[in-house]
């Protein structure tokens, strides 16, 4: 250990970013264009596709915990192993994911909610010691705003590649639109993305350095959860993070059925929508130290928290208005950009709280239940957005829109999330004042 540097380097920073840009190369698909794919590919109806997203997260309930149970009771050192280890079958999950066999309605069905249970459990037992794996290499509240923005980076530029591509790719790919030429397109699309997500997340578990690893932890479930469940900051963080990504699953799941059904535009304005979402993202976690050594963590979610209700109300007053409607998303998309990394100081915070207050480590056990409240989120607002659809009557191939399919377009895209986003400030504002920010507010 004493060979080790106690620094973080900048290599380490951007290893450690790749590994969310490897997730977002395969699970940012999910979240961006798994529903689309469903519905408009591989033909599966619309309610179908609800309870597929639905049951899912229902199995993800036990491979969170039993992975960080693993992680508590092994110690820190298994956490780049793990990693190391599950970097090949994220890959090939990821990719059966979006193979499209020829089967029947029923047949179908399964094969879709077999791999993306598979996809689900896989990735629950690489992403949560990934998280983990934050508060091991360093203990410095800077060092940790760093890590976690060059995370958001990477979470962003993985959805910038996926938002920018895939549409395109589909087509060129396949060699055409047509049903079966976009079922080939799309494999051999998400083929190579699983090749770039598996060197990632090797790459990952080369080179970052668990400096402070936790012991192994002899305790029971029932010990370690009792533990967490008098952990104020860690109940308040998984609200918040559970918010936070149900705002950003509406906005990732319908952004192309809103530029299609509101904004009149094709797929591929769809695709354009994602990507000044994952450019402004990407920029909000550049700045997101700035701002936060001006306003402290607590106070520059909040701002932004504040800018999100805003952005959420001209975007229901911009209907189809585009250049409108595109100056209320950018405000939106920079804004939650600036907010993801915040959730996770917060969340690594309110560990070492607990740690300060408990001698039982619950590492492990709290990113994985914090990934699974991620999860859990993404899988609720799926399904409630699948029954948006099927409220409206939506069919993949009908061009025609009717009144009641844009009211749910827009209660999915615009209402949804902009009640996510006002019970956010609420949780900000009965944070413990004690402990309100990892990283105090500087004086200019």
């Amino acid at each position: 250990m004493s060979s080790i540097t106690s620094e973080v380097s900048l290599r380490e920073k951007v290893a450690y970013g790749c590994g969310d840009l490897s997730s977002n190369l395969m699970w940012g698909m999910t979240s961006s264009y798994l529903m689309f794919y469903y519905t408009d590919i591989y033909g599966l109806p619309v309610v179908a596709v609800g309870w597929i997203l639905l049951v899912a997260r229902v199995f993800d309930a036990f491979c969170d915990p039993a992975i960080g149970y693993v992680i508590d009771r092994q110690g820190g050192q298994i956490v780049p192993r793990l990693i190391r280890s599950l970097a090949l079958p994220f890959g090939v999950a990821g990719f059966v994911c979006f193979v499209s066999l020829p089967l029947s309605p029923n047949g179908k069905i399964l094969w879709a909610l077999l791999t993306y249970i598979v996809l689900g459990a896989i990735y629950s037992c690489i992403n949560t010691p990934y998280g983990a794996l934050g508060t091991m290499i360093t203990r410095q509240a800077h060092d940790r705003v760093g890590l976690n923005a060059f995370r958001m980076m990477g979470c962003q530029g993985g959805q910038f590649i996926v938002s920018l591509f895939t549409i395109p790719a589909i087509t060129w790919l396949g060699g055409g639109n047509s049903m079966v030429q976009r079922q080939h397109g799309m494999a051999l699309y998400a083929l190579c993305l699983a090749i770039a997500a598996t060197i990632l997340w090797r790459y990952v578990g080369r080179v970052c350095i668990t400096r402070y690893p936790p012991a192994p932890a002899r305790h029971s479930p029932v010990v370690l959860l009792r533990a967490l469940a008098q952990n104020r900051c860690w109940w308040l963080c998984n609200g918040l993070v559970f918010l936070q990504f149900a705002g950003l699953a509406a906005l990732y799941g319908f952004a192309l059925y809103y530029a299609r059904i509101i904004l009149g535009g094709m797929d591929e304005m769809g695709g354009v929508l994602l990507t000044v979402a994952t450019i402004m993202g990407f920029a909000g976690a550049i700045i997101c130290p700035h701002i936060v050594r001006r306003l402290g963590v607590i106070g520059s979610a909040a701002a932004c928290g504040g800018v999100q209700v805003m952005a959420y109300l001209l975007l229901g007053l911009a209907g189809d208005c585009v250049p409108f409607f595109f100056a209320a998303f950018a405000m939106l998309t920079l804004a939650q950009g600036i907010t993801s990394p915040l959730y996770y100081v917060l969340l690594a915070h309110g560990i070492d709280v607990g740690r300060m207050t408990s001698p039982v480590n619950t590492a492990g056990m709290a990113y994985s239940i914090n990934t699974l409240v991620t999860k859990l989120s993404m899988g609720v607002t799926g399904f409630i957005l699948a029954t948006f659809l099927a409220h409206g009557h939506y069919a993949g191939d009908v061009h025609t829109f009717s009144p009641a399919l844009k009211h749910w377009i827009m209660a999915g895209f615009v209402w949804l999330p902009l009640g996510a986003a006002a019970l956010q400030l609420v949780l900000l504002a009965i944070w413990p004042r004690g402990v309100a920010s990892p990283v105090t507010r500087r004086n200019p």
